[in-house]
Protein backbone atom coordinates (compact mmCIF):
# COMPACT_ATOMS: atom_id res chain seq x y z
CA UNK A 1 0.00 0.00 0.00
CA UNK A 2 1.15 3.34 -0.67
CA UNK A 3 1.75 6.03 1.79
CA UNK A 4 -1.05 8.18 -0.04
CA UNK A 5 -3.38 5.27 0.52
CA UNK A 6 -1.95 4.92 4.13
CA UNK A 7 -2.61 8.35 5.02
CA UNK A 8 -6.22 8.57 3.66
CA UNK A 9 -7.13 5.35 4.52
CA UNK A 10 -5.89 5.98 8.60
CA UNK A 11 -7.18 9.37 8.40
CA UNK A 12 -10.47 8.57 7.85
CA UNK A 13 -10.50 5.96 10.39
CA UNK A 14 -9.89 8.55 13.24
CA UNK A 15 -12.36 10.93 11.24
CA UNK A 16 -15.33 8.05 11.85
CA UNK A 17 -13.73 7.46 15.47
CA UNK A 18 -13.88 11.51 16.25
CA UNK A 19 -17.38 11.57 15.01
CA UNK A 20 -18.76 9.33 17.05
CA UNK A 21 -16.95 9.37 20.35
CA UNK A 22 -17.30 13.19 19.64
CA UNK A 23 -21.46 12.64 19.61
CA UNK A 24 -21.78 10.68 21.93
CA UNK A 25 -19.54 12.52 25.04
CA UNK A 26 -21.02 15.92 23.59
CA UNK A 27 -24.08 14.59 25.63
CA UNK A 28 -22.75 14.40 28.74
CA UNK A 29 -22.23 17.58 30.52
CA UNK A 30 -18.62 17.12 32.28
CA UNK A 31 -17.58 16.11 28.69
CA UNK A 32 -19.29 18.38 26.36
CA UNK A 33 -16.54 20.54 25.15
CA UNK A 34 -14.51 17.67 24.34
CA UNK A 35 -17.16 16.02 22.85
CA UNK A 36 -18.00 18.66 20.28
CA UNK A 37 -14.45 19.42 19.50
CA UNK A 38 -14.02 16.06 18.68
CA UNK A 39 -16.90 15.53 16.71
CA UNK A 40 -15.68 18.94 14.64
CA UNK A 41 -12.08 17.82 14.49
CA UNK A 42 -13.30 14.48 12.83
CA UNK A 43 -15.80 15.70 10.49
CA UNK A 44 -12.93 18.44 8.81
CA UNK A 45 -10.93 14.98 9.46
CA UNK A 46 -13.18 13.37 7.21
CA UNK A 47 -13.41 15.51 4.58
CA UNK A 48 -9.90 16.14 4.53
CA UNK A 49 -9.40 12.02 4.18
CA UNK A 50 -12.13 12.62 1.08
CA UNK A 51 -10.17 15.00 -1.06
CA UNK A 52 -7.32 12.39 -0.49
CA UNK A 53 -9.24 10.63 -1.88
CA UNK A 54 -10.34 12.02 -4.97
CA UNK A 55 -6.54 13.60 -5.81
CA UNK A 56 -5.17 9.84 -5.42
CA UNK A 57 -4.98 9.39 -9.02
CA UNK A 58 -2.15 11.93 -9.50
CA UNK A 59 0.93 10.13 -9.18
CA UNK A 60 4.51 10.46 -9.83
CA UNK A 61 7.58 12.40 -7.95
CA UNK A 62 6.63 16.09 -8.47
CA UNK A 63 2.90 14.84 -6.39
CA UNK A 64 5.06 13.05 -4.01
CA UNK A 65 7.29 15.64 -2.96
CA UNK A 66 4.37 18.30 -3.12
CA UNK A 67 2.31 16.35 -0.77
CA UNK A 68 5.48 15.97 1.72
CA UNK A 69 5.73 19.77 1.74
CA UNK A 70 2.09 20.03 2.13
CA UNK A 71 2.87 17.08 4.98
CA UNK A 72 5.78 19.10 6.75
CA UNK A 73 3.70 22.49 6.81
CA UNK A 74 0.41 20.77 8.66
CA UNK A 75 3.17 19.50 11.16
CA UNK A 76 3.83 23.22 11.93
CA UNK A 77 0.29 23.96 12.44
CA UNK A 78 0.11 20.86 14.63
CA UNK A 79 2.39 22.20 16.78
CA UNK A 80 0.35 25.35 16.85
CA UNK A 81 -2.65 23.07 17.76
CA UNK A 82 -0.66 21.74 20.60
CA UNK A 83 0.38 25.09 21.70
CA UNK A 84 -3.12 26.66 21.46
CA UNK A 85 -4.63 23.14 23.34
CA UNK A 86 -2.41 23.40 26.15
CA UNK A 87 -3.70 27.34 26.40
CA UNK A 88 -6.89 26.51 26.43
CA UNK A 89 -6.35 23.54 28.86
CA UNK A 90 -5.49 26.57 31.52
CA UNK A 91 -8.97 27.89 31.30
CA UNK A 92 -11.98 26.40 33.92
CA UNK A 93 -14.24 26.99 30.64
CA UNK A 94 -12.45 25.65 28.19
CA UNK A 95 -10.67 22.85 29.60
CA UNK A 96 -12.12 20.28 28.00
CA UNK A 97 -12.20 21.94 24.53
CA UNK A 98 -8.08 22.52 25.14
CA UNK A 99 -8.05 18.65 25.62
CA UNK A 100 -9.58 17.51 22.60
CA UNK A 101 -7.17 19.88 20.60
CA UNK A 102 -4.56 18.52 22.63
CA UNK A 103 -5.28 15.09 21.74
CA UNK A 104 -6.02 16.03 17.77
CA UNK A 105 -2.70 18.32 17.55
CA UNK A 106 -1.01 15.33 19.06
CA UNK A 107 -2.35 12.55 16.93
CA UNK A 108 -2.27 14.61 13.29
CA UNK A 109 1.56 15.73 14.29
CA UNK A 110 2.18 11.82 14.30
CA UNK A 111 0.62 11.28 11.66
CA UNK A 112 1.81 14.12 9.28
CA UNK A 113 5.61 13.64 10.35
CA UNK A 114 5.26 9.99 10.07
CA UNK A 115 3.94 9.87 5.85
CA UNK A 116 6.36 12.84 5.28
CA UNK A 117 9.11 10.27 6.85
CA UNK A 118 8.23 8.01 4.04
CA UNK A 119 7.88 10.04 1.21
CA UNK A 120 11.96 10.81 1.33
Amino acid sequence: MSVEEDLTRVLSGWAVGSVAAGAVLSVFPRTRGFGRQTAAWGAVDGAIAYAGVRGRDRKGPTERRRLRTVLLVNAGLDVGYLALGARLRRSERWRGDGLAVLVQGAFLLLLDTTAAARLR
